[in-house]
């Protein structure tokens, strides 16, 4: 409902606020995510997205419609961060939450596994080419080696996407790309599924860019 008043109140202007084109999906990486932070709604705005969350200030909205109700629109904060994304020589560890790796063919491959390991394996295959797609869909194209390893699967729980029941994964990795925490991996990102955040075994050092990207409303 968030993303429905938001889409409102721009008036539908800008593709990057919901992803349809008159033939079809933009389905590129989503650069205008919905999430709930802490009880709060949340946008996550990245590259052409910064620029576009301009355009819900310029329309002076004060008031957003969530299906019957109307909810005055106070902004908690707007933090705007510069982001340089690199393969590093070391890993950094992450979580990752609500992340729904499995669909179609890949999830009655993994249901077909009857090792862990192989489990594992094809998560990391499917995590690894997750990060690979933000990449490319932020302009980025990575000529290194991208290495992820899942060290701790921490449940696995239905959850409703588009009417459709699907396996929502909590996992701990490791990867060597520095990754801005709160943005999003896999299958509905725009829909604040698969939101990654950082671990505190990461170092001060490694985030002086400022790059973690929690907090009120982001650009």
């Amino acid at each position: 409902m968030f993303r429905g008043a938001v889409i409102d109140a721009v008036k539908r202007e800008n593709i990057l606020f919901h992803n349809h084109q008159e033939e079809g999906f933009r389905y590129a990486y989503p650069l205008i995510q919905y999430k709930r932070q802490h009880h709060k709604p949340v946008l996550i705005c990245l590259d052409e997205g910064a620029d576009a969350i301009h355009l819900l200030f310029q329309q002076r909205v004060r008031q957003l419609r969530l299906g019957q109700r109307h909810i005055d629109l106070e902004i908690e904060a707007i933090n705007l961060r510069e982001i340089t994304l690199q393969v590093w020589d070391r890993p950094f560890r992450y979580r990752i939450h609500h992340w729904l790796a499995l669909h179609g063919p890949v999830y009655q491959d993994y249901r077909a596994m009857t090792q862990e390991s192989e489990r594992l394996r094809l998560l990391e295959s499917i995590l690894r080419g997750n990060i690979l797609s933000m990449a490319k869909g932020l302009g980025w194209f990575i000529e290194r080696r991208v290495e992820v390893k899942i060290h701790r699967h921490m449940g696995t729980h239905l959850v409703n996407f588009k009417d459709t029941q699907m396996s929502a994964f909590d996992v701990e990795f490791e990867c060597n790309v520095l990754l801005p925490g709160g943005i999003g991996l896999g299958k509905g990102v725009a829909l604040g599924f698969g939101v990654v955040s950082t671990l505190k075994t990461n170092t001060l050092e490694d985030y002086d860019t400022r790059n973690d990207l929690s907090g009120g409303l982001v650009a």
